[in-house]
């Protein structure tokens, strides 16, 4: 989907995403790719959101 993922601390981490996806918000991060990362919602898919769309929680 991507190439070159970055290393980085907010992989694993808690998100809510701003904007609804069929209704899903809650998430957990699970790749970054700089200005866009990749959120697995709770029902299962994977998207890609810009890092501004997405509150992402310590």
């Amino acid at each position: 989907m991507y190439e070159n993922e970055e290393q980085s601390d907010i992989i694993g981490k808690s998100c809510t995403l701003l904007t609804p996806y069929n209704g899903y918000t809650e998430g957990t991060v699970v790749g970054d790719y700089g200005d866009r990362i990749i959120v697995s919602l709770t029902s299962g898919k994977e998207i890609s959101e810009y890092r501004d769309e997405v509150i992402i929680y310590e």
